[in-house]
């Protein structure tokens, strides 16, 4: 999700943070550094899937002998939810810290495994399992670095496994800017200078690169999805809009803005 400047207000954070769409030029050290504070600056997409999208198809795949991987777990949001529900669960991520704070959040469990690992550069520690569930990890504007990512997610499932994807809608960023444009003609601002002030920085919107923060950040087409998981050999299953309310885009936005909201993609998603 993005973050804009609408005329005379402040914006706050969006569902991604500006910490997590600074992911390429973050390494492990800067993860570490913000563990304590993870939940104060990253935004909590589980706990805004007001639809359920993520809670049922976890529920849905689940099964005593099934064994699942939470990719970029973080601080281990979702890890109660699967582990409750799966035989086993590899919580990976590359900031040692987060995985320290997930675990101490987990006691209870003991059929997680803390796997400190950066997928950017290895898939080391954890096997390919039945259910892989990534939430917002593919922003790498940088096609180098993002298409080694994608296929390294991709291989982290079996065959016949699932995978539960949530990214960016560049869908949802147009629709942001179209609001911001709306905003800035209402507040009587001249049509110009309204279109000038809404518009995208961006440079490689055509790729679905829009710049958070003057970060570019990957967002992504639903057609686009259903091709580029199609030619990892997987069958989409169901593709959702995870919608969010107009407050995590805009700071105090007004009360004509309303529905359509802006939105992830959340993809469900089967390996052939």
């Amino acid at each position: 999700m993005i973050t804009y400047n609408p005329p005379q207000r402040t914006v706050r954070s969006s569902p991604i943070c500006a910490l997590l769409h600074n992911l390429q030029r973050m390494n492990e050290r800067d993860w570490d550094n913000v563990a304590d504070t993870f939940e104060e600056e990253i935004f909590n997409v589980p706990a805004n899937d007001t639809k359920g999208f993520i809670a049922h198809w976890v529920e849905k795949l689940a099964g005593p002998d099934v064994i699942a991987t939470d990719l970029g777990c973080g601080v281990g949001r979702t890890l109660p939810m699967l582990a409750e529900r799966y035989g086993k669960v590899y919580a990976v991520d590359v900031s040692s810290q987060c995985l320290e704070v997930a675990e101490k959040a987990c006691p209870q469990f003991d059929n997680i495994k803390y796997v400190h690992a950066d997928l950017s550069k290895d898939r080391n520690g954890y096997p390919a399992t039945d259910v892989v569930l990534c939430i917002n990890t593919l922003l790498n504007a940088a096609i180098e670095v993002r298409e080694p990512l994608i296929e390294r997610t991709v291989r982290s499932v079996k065959r016949e496994g699932h995978l539960l994807l949530v990214v960016p809608s560049l869908n949802s960023a147009l629709l942001t800017a179209y609001r911001h444009l709306q905003w800035n003609l209402k507040n009587g601002m001249d049509p110009r200078e309204a279109q000038r002030k809404a518009a995208l920085n961006s440079n490689g919107l055509e790729h679905g690169t829009v710049y958070i923060d003057n970060v570019p950040t990957k967002h992504y087409l639903k057609e686009e999805l259903e091709a580029l998981l199609d030619a990892r050999g997987f069958d989409v299953l169901a593709i959702e809009k995870l919608e969010y309310p107009w407050s995590t885009e805009f700071d105090a936005p007004p009360k004509w803005m309303k529905a359509p909201f802006p939105w992830d993609w959340f993809v469900a998603a089967r390996r052939r």
